[in-house]
């Protein structure tokens, strides 16, 4: 249920009001929270996924029609184990991708559209891999407006925006199973021109488990010829070990890389693109035990 909060108005027949009270008045507007009127989503969507996808992207409009701004919080699906808000941000001229902090704000009287290539939700953990002609039911949450449920369009793998003019409609969600940790790790690794989802298991029998999926900057599955997976922690007293990883499909990749312990670790992935077109990336990991 939203929870509104509605001003008080002026009666017709009062037509004096002291400077006091007009300060006053001014002073509850501006601190008035948005009321979940003013708080509307549209075009929700997102792309089909391939068979074992464990990711998907999803981009929508959120429109903020009110006096203050509001902040996006949090989102949850029963079609996944959880989702994330990411943000795109420049690092040392380098595009790279990271969990937002906080909350998304949506200033006053302004748009905000979470696209391919730069803001966006990602769901983790698909229970199922989303198809084309799909509605995902979501809840999204937000600081002053509340719970605002939506459902997320889903068109084909290569969709360039939503199948509709409008793909949002409130729907009935069904109450997300509880959040437990998995055992792998999961992190989407962003660069300029090359992103990878990656997935790390536990350590077994001093390797782990490394499985990636790429994508180029449109987040499309992205072909390579080879790829090169390194781990590597400078806290460690190890050479850096490097293993050239197993191609599963034409954009999915698998490696066993043995590792000297749990705990933080740097993957590094050298991806071969062409033979003249070599591209790497790298992002810090947690391996568990």
């Amino acid at each position: 249920m939203i929870t509104t909060w509605t001003e008080c108005t002026l009666r017709p027949g009062r037509i004096r009001l002291s400077l006091f009270g007009a300060l006053a008045s001014i002073a509850l507007l501006a601190a008035a929270p948005a009321a979940a009127d003013d708080v509307s989503v549209k075009l929700a969507w997102s792309r089909a996924t391939p068979k074992g996808a464990q990711v998907a992207s999803g981009y929508l409009t959120i429109e903020n029609r009110g006096a203050s701004a509001d902040r996006l919080i949090s989102a949850a699906t029963p079609a996944a184990t959880r989702i994330e808000i990411h943000e795109m941000t420049t690092l040392d001229g380098i595009m790279v991708m990271r969990l937002v902090e906080g909350g998304l704000t949506i200033p006053p009287g302004a748009s905000v559209t979470l696209k391919p290539g730069s803001s966006h939700l990602m769901f983790i953990g698909l229970s199922a891999p989303f198809s084309e002609g799909e509605h995902i039911p979501a809840a999204l949450m937000f600081e002053k407006a509340g719970k605002i449920d939506v459902a997320f369009d889903v068109g084909s793998v290569g969709a360039q925006g939503p199948r509709m003019s409008v793909a949002v409609a409130a729907a009935v969600v069904a109450e997300p199973p509880p959040h437990r940790a998995p055992d792998d790790f999961f992190t989407h690794i962003c660069g300029t021109r090359v992103m990878a989802n990656v997935t790390v298991s536990p350590i077994r029998a001093g390797q782990v488990a490394v499985s990636i999926e790429l994508e180029n900057a449109e987040e499309l599955p992205l072909a390579a010829q080879s790829l090169l997976v390194t781990l590597s922690n400078p806290d460690v007293p190890v050479t850096p070990a490097t293993t050239e990883a197993e191609r599963v499909a034409s954009d999915k990749w698998r490696a066993r890389v043995p590792v000297a312990g749990p705990g933080k670790w740097s993957l590094a992935l050298g991806i071969q693109i062409a033979a003249d077109d070599r591209v790497d990336i790298a992002a810090p990991i947690l391996i568990g035990k």
